[in-house]
């Protein structure tokens, strides 16, 4: 029993890891000076259909996903749209680049398809919002 206090204490620590990543990804898309013309610009340039709505999209889940995850609010939903919108990077940038990131590869994005696929399936961790709340949709 101890392990499985232990693994909830880490599920905690790897959403709020990854809560940051999106968040501060998501908030240099869409806040800074040309962070959202720089995110439509190179979405045009990788022949993504509708780039200022897909830039758009892709910047709010990543900026509102991170704080729910940070927050632990609707974390399996949240993973899940993370998910698809990482696979798809994965699949349109990454993938044609190899495997290093300093190449433009994908070797970061598996890393954090792979703690989302964790997160998705084993929930929030120890500590949540959704948990304090015990709403079962909440996290």
């Amino acid at each position: 029993m101890a392990n499985n206090k232990l693994n909830q204490w880490t599920l905690t620590f790897l959403r709020i890891v990854l809560g940051f990543i999106f968040t501060y990804h998501g908030y240099a898309k869409l806040f800074p000076n040309g962070g959202f013309v720089g995110t439509v610009n190179f979405f045009t340039s990788m022949g993504i259909a509708v780039p200022k709505i897909s830039a758009l999209v892709v910047a709010v889940v990543e900026f509102v996903g991170g704080i729910l995850l940070l927050l632990g609010i609707i974390t399996r939903w949240t993973s899940l749209a993370i998910l698809f919108e990482m696979f798809v990077a994965f699949f349109m940038v990454h993938l044609k680049n190899g495997f290093f990131v300093s190449k433009g590869g994908y070797e970061y994005v598996i890393i954090i398809l792979a703690a989302l696929v964790v997160i998705f399936i084993n929930g929030a961790g120890k500590i949540s919002l959704g948990k304090m709340f015990k709403s079962r949709w909440l996290h």
